[in-house]
């Protein structure tokens, strides 16, 4: 999307240390738990971002649930992490809609 982020599908434990080698230093997952039985908890993930030394924050939310609280907190993990953030969810639809949704409050 921009220098400062990128918006992905799905990721898993065993990518972080790749992620921080491509340079990526924030990871959002957007990813509600639970919502198919391969992927990872957020538990795991944020277990292996900081084994990879990199900053993680989980925003879970669903289609049907996304508030302007959600975007708000999204703008403020935004502008407070370093970057470059790898932000994701199952296929990365919700992640853009997020950053689109953000992006036209004016909070990016």
């Amino acid at each position: 999307m921009t220098d400062n982020l990128t918006i992905y599908k799905q990721i898993y434990p065993i990518q972080c240390s790749k992620l921080a080698e491509l340079g990526y230093r924030s990871v959002i997952n957007i990813r509600p738990d639970n919502e198919v039985d391969t992927q990872p908890s957020s538990t795991d993930l944020a277990v292996a971002t900081k084994e990879a030394n990199l900053t993680y924050h989980h925003l879970p939310f669903d289609d049907e649930r996304l508030s302007l609280v959600t975007v708000e907190q999204f703008a403020a993990f935004y502008h407070a992490v370093p970057k470059p953030i790898l932000m994701f969810c199952g296929t990365g639809a919700r992640a853009k809609l997020l950053y689109q949704s953000a992006l036209m409050q004016g909070l990016l």
